[in-house]
């Protein structure tokens, strides 16, 4: 199989197709072995608007410099991927709630130190998180569904962290 078939060509990390294979994977790994694993989704807010207001080619390194703040982050054997437009995917292997948790804060911090200027005009970089950890009762397409996730907050923002 072509390796185009499981990468995102603009950022260069995997793609959907990629992210929901690995984690059929893993689901399957936590019912047979009891494995934990937590599936990470992140959306940049705006995006269309920004494609609008500054141009597709901004929103495209926009895209890109998320991807790589990402890529940075995660573990050999971990996942990253871009399963859409605008949202990023990540699959963490044998971390708990907390270390999840710990992960959201450093990804918000360095996304937030982010900046991206064009034409002498800070665009704003704003991200939603969104989390769970795997259970052997959890579907593939339950888990992508995002029915069941922990909405983060940056620490300090208006809105509380959900306990």
């Amino acid at each position: 199989m072509d390796i185009h078939t499981y990468q995102d060509m603009l950022t260069g990390i995997s793609n959907r197709r990629f992210f929901v294979e690995s984690l059929e994977h893993r689901r399957q790994r936590c019912v047979e072995y009891g494995d934990n694993c937590a599936i990470l989704f992140l959306e940049i807010e705006d995006l269309k608007a920004i494609n609008a207001g500054f141009g597709r080619t901004v929103g495209d390194a926009l895209l890109t410099r998320v991807a790589r703040i990402l890529k940075h982050n995660v573990r050999e054997t971990d996942v990253l991927a871009r399963i859409s437009g605008d949202e990023f995917g990540l699959l963490f292997d044998h971390l708990n709630s907390d270390q999840i948790e710990d992960k959201i804060d450093i990804l918000f911090a360095q996304l937030d130190a982010e900046k991206i200027v064009h034409a002498s005009q800070n665009i704003p970089l704003k991200v939603s998180i969104a989390y769970c950890c795997m259970g052997p009762q959890d579907t593939t397409d339950g888990l992508m569904s995002r029915a069941e996730f922990t909405k983060c907050q940056p620490k300090g923002s208006a809105a509380s962290r959900p306990g």
